[in-house]
């Protein structure tokens, strides 16, 4: 979640989900930064919680992605029932 609690002139406050995309980003460059200081046990360490961090997030990108392709395909055999597939 990011909060953004001032628009403009505005002042206030609402709150959203990240983006997976943003959420892989940010594990991918923290894993970058750790590469480019010397490996150690508490790097090894800090690697293996990224990775997993890493694998958890791609998971949900890949299953938010399916469930939205699969709305869209619904939306569109609703739309025109001649369509392929149906």
């Amino acid at each position: 979640m990011f909060c953004i609690e001032q628009f403009g002139t505005f002042s206030l406050k609402f709150c959203v989900p990240r983006s997976t995309d943003s959420e892989i980003d940010e594990i991918v460059g923290a894993i970058r930064r750790l590469c480019d200081q010397p490996f150690n046990s508490e790097a090894e360490a800090d690697l293996r919680k990224l990775a997993r961090e890493l694998r958890v997030a791609i998971r949900k990108h890949v299953r938010m992605a399916a469930s939205s392709l699969g709305t869209k395909k619904t939306a569109i055999d609703e739309r025109d029932p001649e369509s392929p597939g149906n």
